[in-house]
This record gives C-alpha cells, sequence and structure tokens, in this order.
C-alpha cells in the first residue's frame, strides 16, 4: 500500500510554491491600440430651394337660400287657406311648390334691387 501524506505544508513545499508564483511572468502591458483615424468630413449640399406652394382653390360653398322650410311652410299654408276658401281644386304639394316658387323669386328680386 501507498504511503498516507499529510495535508499540512512542509516549509519546502511553501517554498516551491513561492518560488513558481515568482517564476510566473507577471501580467504583461498590452500595446495601446491604433488610433482610428478622425472621419472624412461630410460635404454638405446646399439647400434646395424652396418650392413654391401651390395655389388651393377652395370650391364654393352651395349656395344656401335665405330661406327656410318654416318659411316655406308658412307660406304654404296660406297658400293653401287661400286655395280652399275660393274652393280650387289642389293639394298640399302643389301648394308647397307654389310656396317655394314665390319665395325664391321675393329672394331674386332682392337681391337685384341691392346693387345700385
Amino acid at each position: 500500500m501507498a504511503k498516507k501524506t499529510t495535508t499540512k505544508s512542509k516549509p519546502e513545499v511553501a517554498a516551491k510554491r513561492a518560488t513558481k508564483s515568482a517564476e510566473k511572468p507577471t501580467a504583461v502591458a498590452k500595446p495601446l491600440p491604433k488610433p482610428v483615424p478622425a472621419p472624412a468630413p461630410v460635404e454638405l449640399k446646399p439647400p434646395k430651394p424652396a418650392l413654391k406652394a401651390k395655389r388651393v382653390v377652395k370650391k364654393a360653398a352651395p349656395i344656401r337660400p335665405a330661406f327656410t322650410q318654416e318659411d316655406v311652410a308658412l307660406r304654404a299654408y296660406f297658400i293653401s287657406e287661400k286655395r280652399r276658401s275660393n274652393g280650387l281644386p289642389g293639394d298640399e304639394h302643389q301648394d308647397w311648390l307654389e310656396a317655394e316658387r314665390q319665395i325664391k323669386a321675393e329672394f331674386t328680386k332682392k337681391k337685384t334691387t341691392k346693387k345700385p
């Protein structure tokens, strides 16, 4: 059988270990990396001339009549009352159309007479 060794270190072993560690080279200083060349200067292009703004033509809003449905309804009512009192034939649809025609005619007369 083999002889048992003890874990206690002997002075000779400690000395050998010390010399081995002294023989190992210490960290060698690495050479500095080569300097990176500066990037080439970027040539600036002259700014492009500003585009002329396109002229936006808005479509004319639809012309709204100067009267409302309530105006037409009131006029149609009076037309129907006059028609019934005279005993003339007709219905509310014809009265409505007649009221619209009359009001439009009055509106155009007012508009044309305002001009000097």
